[in-house]
């Protein structure tokens, strides 16, 4: 069959289109063809969205793969005596630190910002380590809490900390019931707080992760299936690892440490930092000083994931620095993804492991 001299141009256009795609669809795949080129042929672009980033603060994916909160943290001083137990809401922080307070016992701070909590506390009054804490993580985090002396107030002013309390946090704070009683009864909401900070805290990016995560546990380390965290006489940390849930559970009389929620405490990583501590002038109802905690400098440290413990030390240049964590050889000691708990030991402690 001929072709008249119409239907040759047709086929000669016909068969330059299909080596012009081609040609396209060949470089395209080779991997030097610009977007444009790879958009149409579908080649740029996976069906499979990329993940969103993780919570800076515990490596892990955001809840509901919704995207990380842009705002800093909220945290909440919260008792740790009988007359507090048991403690509401430290199952939704991203870490939580353990500090030493009046007559040798300790209180937690708990570290909010990739979750909420609706209900945490006791809530209980603020010391001068926390703005020391808080520092590193934004340049206007929030702090929920009791009272203070007035040096701590000031102090929690001048470094820039939006301090809330049952005054100033209107709604976000509220009084339990009976059988809690006063002052073991206050309790404090993190998405009323942030609402009560307003602009100061919605106009803030995310942090910054403080902590290096990853799946490697350094060498060397070795295998540890508890550890007793002293703070003063009488008054420790206990621990317990748990193989089936990959968490170390805090402890309370050999039992594990109960939420309100029905779970116990725990945490995927615990951090304990040798901390210089001394009195201050400034003293409690009963005539005792307030520890004084020195977070700059260095120290030794102890970091227990995955049911072993790496030796090494802690540092931090400057008091908004970033503290930093190090083998003994000088690594960086990555966390695993999750909860951190850092227990802020006081130095002349030591800590006992058992295998």
């Amino acid at each position: 069959m001929s072709l008249t001299s119409r239907g040759r141009k047709v086929v000669s256009i016909a068969v330059v289109g299909v080596l012009l795609v081609g040609g396209m669809a060949a470089w395209a795949l080779s991997g030097h063809a610009p977007a444009l080129i790879k958009g149409p042929l579908g080649l740029g672009s996976s069906s499979t969205p990329s993940p969103p980033p993780p919570c800076p603060l515990t490596g892990l994916p955001p809840a509901g793969g919704k995207p990380v909160p842009q705002r800093p943290v909220a945290a909440v001083k919260v008792e740790n005596t009988v007359d507090a137990y048991p403690l509401v809401g430290l199952q939704n922080a991203d870490i939580i630190y353990e500090e030493l307070v009046e007559g040798g016992l300790t209180r937690f701070m708990a570290v909010y910002q990739c979750e909420d909590a609706p209900k945490v506390g006791p809530v209980r009054s603020a010391r001068t380590t926390d703005p020391k804490i808080l520092v590193q993580f934004d340049l206007h985090p929030i702090l929920g809490y009791s009272g203070a002396q007035l040096a701590v107030v000031n102090a929690l002013k001048h470094a820039g900390i939006l301090a809330y309390d049952e005054t100033t946090g209107g709604t976000a704070f509220t009084r339990a019931p009976a059988p809690r009683a006063i002052p073991h009864n206050l309790f404090v909401s993190t998405p009323k707080l942030y609402a009560r900070a307003g602009k100061a805290a919605s106009q803030q990016a995310a942090p910054k992760p403080i902590f290096t995560f990853g799946p490697k546990i350094p060498n060397p380390s070795r295998k540890v299936s508890s550890v007793v965290i002293p703070f003063s006489t009488g008054v420790s940390g206990d621990w317990n690892w748990n193989a089936t849930s990959g968490t170390w559970v805090r402890q309370l009389n050999g039992k594990p440490m109960m939420l309100e929620s029905g779970g116990p405490i725990q945490a995927t990583n615990v951090i304990i930092q040798e901390v210089t501590v001394t009195a201050s002038n400034l003293v409690d109802v009963l005539g005792n000083h307030s520890p004084e905690v020195t977070l700059t400098g260095s120290g030794r440290a102890w970091v227990l994931r995955n049911g072993r413990m790496v030796t090494g030390t802690w540092s931090r240049t400057g008091p908004k620095a970033v503290m930093v964590f190090k083998t003994k050889k000088g690594t960086i000691i990555p966390m695993a993804p999750g909860t951190s708990f850092v227990e802020l030991m006081p130095k002349g402690m030591t800590p006992a492991f058992t295998k």
